[in-house]
């Protein structure tokens, strides 16, 4: 190392050229880099500085310049822009409605899997909060919100599942955008709703033989006779509003580059949606069966006639047209339809 000092104390070079040791140590390793001269280390380690070599002649010491050239960025956005949200639904849409019938159940069958999932975790903490009811009701209803199904709405979207109300508004949007036809709307719709019909059936069935029962029983028919007793026209307007939470929540969730984004995604508008006391068809696919179950003086019949149906056309309206529909007028093709421009 002495002898390298020595030589590079010894070396003349050009003004604009001249290098010291005592000025490369203290030049940024950006600016180093950036120079495109040449780089050295010492053996012992430590930082590298330029040094010219000692060989040099002093009229060919000026260093060659060469740039660096910095390629492949990596877009470091936590978020996408709207409009690049809505192609995203709809070549999500696309992917889904691409699917073979068999495999469309089998995840709609995990999906309704998943939101049995959540809705024992519902029931098993927030109505069993009397005290909290009691004394600060605004805070147990939240709760209710914050435990529960947004966890089953966040392993679906990231482990992979067919949500028949998630679906009637990406399918949607790939039809508007051409990227799928009525007739694979229709299967996936049917599919995934029988699907998610299966798989509420198995949740319940698993809850049933848990023994946890009488921890679920609260909430269970407290739901089973809060979901069959409005008037057709409020139910329907609640399952309006109730899908319409969930497909932002989707749509959120395709917007974040993250898991920790999409968590977030779906914790407001699903949490807003239960601590409203909104109405969503694949959660009471679980909830109200389990209602009559465990005691709840509700029949079958009346749960499809007074709300599965109603709650079904309301959760479809709501991602159709207040979503699908609003966006590709927005930044899709029924926008440009209109307008004659692109979005």
């Amino acid at each position: 190392m002495q002898n390298l000092q020595l030589k590079i104390s010894r070396l003349r070079l050009p003004n604009k050229a001249s290098v010291t040791l005592r000025s490369a140590t203290r030049a940024p390793i950006s600016r180093v880099i950036r120079s495109g001269m040449p780089i050295d280390r010492p053996s012992g380690g430590g930082a590298r500085f330029p040094v010219p070599s000692a060989d040099t002649n002093a009229s060919d010491a000026a260093p060659t310049i060469q740039p660096v050239v910095i390629s492949g960025e990596v877009s470091v956005s936590s978020v996408i822009a709207p409009a690049a949200i809505y192609q995203r639904a709809a070549a999500m849409g696309a992917y889904k409605a691409a699917l073979p019938w068999w495999k469309i159940i089998l995840l709609g069958a995990l999906a309704g899997c998943y939101v049995s999932l959540g809705g024992a975790l519902l029931l098993t903490v927030a109505p069993n909060c009397p005290g909290l009811a009691q004394s600060n009701p605004g805070l147990q209803k939240y709760l209710m919100g914050a435990i529960g199904f947004p966890y089953a709405l966040l392993i679906i979207l990231t482990c992979g599942a067919e949500l028949f109300t998630g679906n009637t508004a990406l399918v949607t949007a790939a039809v508007y955008e051409g990227k799928a036809d009525l007739k694979s709307l229709a299967k996936n719709w049917i599919c995934s709703y029988a699907g998610n019909i299966i798989g509420c059936a198995l949740g319940l069935f698993l809850f049933a033989n848990t023994g946890l029962l009488p921890q679920l029983k609260t909430g269970a028919e407290m739901l089973a006779v809060y979901k069959v007793a409005y008037p057709i026209k409020e139910t329907f307007f609640k399952a309006v509003a109730a899908n319409w939470f969930v497909c932002l929540a989707v749509w959120q969730a395709l917007a974040a580059n993250s898991f920790g984004g999409k968590f977030i995604a779906c914790l407001g508008p699903v949490s807003a949606f239960v601590c409203i006391g909104l109405e969503h068809c694949i959660a009471n696919m679980f909830f109200v069966p389990l209602g009559i179950v465990v005691g709840a003086n509700v029949t079958m019949w009346q749960f499809v006639a007074k709300n599965l149906l109603i709650v079904t056309a309301g959760n479809i309206f709501a991602g159709v047209v207040l979503v699908a529909t609003m966006y590709s007028l927005i930044y899709g093709k029924l926008g440009e339809r209109i307008t004659g421009k692109t979005a």
